[in-house]
């Protein structure tokens, strides 16, 4: 029999209820180190208590202000924007998000969380979060609930012309917030300056290997791995470079059957973010897959995060079919997967995460006729919300040093910039040389630019 919990991914299973629970990254504001969770259990009390004698503050001058003259009212009081958000910014996969929701559990709150990469839009912003943070809503004045705690993970996510209204809209958040908010990001953008200024802006650092060692230890112990060696464990720790992410969902690849042989070669591929594991599985998938079990073989064989193939495949769709039928029907079963995985975020159901699976390869492969399946070549684009969360250290390390240079977005860099630098680098010894002084590349660096 089947037990429980088996098909929840261990990110979510070893995800800590509580903060107690967790190993806390290092955090720093402006150099000076903090203890992230006392700071942020802080901002959280301080908020309520600020917003409960502003809220009667300004019972007293709206009562005020209806029998004054215009001349005489008085302004509503605001509270300020660095008591209202914070912002939490690190590499991907070192617990930032964890932190809030362990936080919030320890307050019994309930997180109301966005994705700013995927609303990208003051409309859409706002549809997703005007209402909770500015009001409580008529069900809190019917009987009390939880207080509500306001994620806005990714705002890295926003760039871009088309993102203009985004920045503005979360500012406007912050002032009119009811609700405290944290933001996370993976790295420092120029275009989000207006929101730094206004906020606290805390520093993540990664766990030390010997934290990391003593997380996935525990995570061995508890699902009972007895195959992997010390040098195993080192070579997957080693490869995430400090993601604890990537690290905890390596072990679970390893825990598939793998023959006792040397597995370091197996390690090594599981690269769930790699450039060139995702363009090949995009194309088999769209060109290959006749079935469902060939969509679910290709998924089971690869280690892409679940919710960023999810992405590629929805980017991808309009470069492999032009007949609006299948387009129609695989935009349903796309609109259907989505629709399982918030159900599957709201409700823990990770049962339900092989039909979301089903329904975004093999449901959206499928709905492209075998007489349309072209064997030729296909464009594959990255997601327009794909982050450097997405990315790993060494590309994402080059990307920054790039934009040292030029003003320029991640997207931009990924889809135009590199490919050129990758044909002027494999041209010569002398250009590459000049490449890497003029950028500063370490060996890692370097070598994304050669192969």
């Amino acid at each position: 029999m089947e037990k429980q919990g088996d098909n929840m991914p261990w990110v979510e299973k070893y995800r800590p209820k509580s903060i107690k629970e967790m190993a806390l990254p290092v955090a720093r504001i402006n150099r000076q180190r903090v203890n992230l969770a006392e700071t942020l259990m802080d901002f959280i009390n301080s908020f309520f208590k600020e917003m409960e004698r502003i809220n009667e503050e300004n019972k007293k001058i709206k009562a005020f202000n209806r029998t004054a003259t215009k001349k005489e009212q008085k302004n509503i009081i605001k509270l300020a924007p660095d008591k209202a958000a914070v912002l939490l910014e690190g590499p991907p996969g070192i617990g930032k998000t964890s932190i809030v929701y362990a936080l919030a559990n320890d307050l019994n709150m309930e997180v109301i969380e966005t994705n700013a990469s995927e609303t990208r839009t003051r409309e859409s912003l706002e549809n997703r979060l005007k209402e909770t943070t500015k009001s409580r809503g008529i069900i809190d004045f019917i009987k009390e609930t939880r207080r509500k705690l306001i994620l806005i993970d990714e705002i890295d996510g926003i760039y871009g012309v088309k993102d203009r209204g985004a920045v503005p809209a979360i500012k406007d958040m912050i002032e009119e917030t009811q609700f405290p908010i944290i933001m996370c990001s993976n790295e420092y953008k120029q275009s989000l300056q207006p929101i730094y200024n206004m906020i606290k802006r805390f520093e993540v650092l990664p766990l030390s290997k010997e934290e990391i060692l003593k997380i996935t230890q525990n995570i061995i112990k508890k699902e009972n791995i007895r195959s992997l060696t010390n040098k195993d464990l080192e070579l997957i720790i080693d490869k995430n470079d400090g993601d604890l992410r990537g690290i905890i969902n390596d072990l679970q690849g390893m825990n598939l059957e793998v023959k006792d042989e040397d597995k370091s070669q197996f390690i090594k591929s599981l690269n769930r973010n790699s450039t060139k594991e995702i363009f090949t599985l995009i194309r088999e998938l769209f060109q290959e897959v006749n079935s469902l079990k060939e969509a679910r073989d290709l998924t089971d064989k690869s280690d892409v995060d679940y919710n960023f193939l999810y992405k590629w495949v929805n980017e991808n769709l309009p470069s492999f079919t032009v007949n609006n039928a299948e387009i129609a029907e695989a935009m349903e079963n796309l609109s259907l997967a989505d629709e399982i995985f918030g159900r599957i975020r709201k409700n823990m159901e990770w049962s339900l995460l092989p039909y979301f699976f089903d329904l975004f390869s093999g449901g959206v492969a499928l709905s492209i006729d075998k007489r349309h399946k072209s064997k030729g070549f296909r464009k594959v684009t990255f997601p327009r919300y794909v982050t450097s969360g997405s990315l790993s250290a060494a590309e994402q390390d080059l990307i920054n040093k790039i934009k040292l240079k030029y003003d320029i977005s991640d997207n931009e860099i990924i889809q135009d910039f590199l490919p050129f630098l990758k044909l002027l680098s494999n041209s010569s010894r002398k250009m590459l040389k000049e490449i890497s002084e003029w950028f500063d590349l370490d060996a890692r660096e370097k070598k994304k630019i050669t192969i």
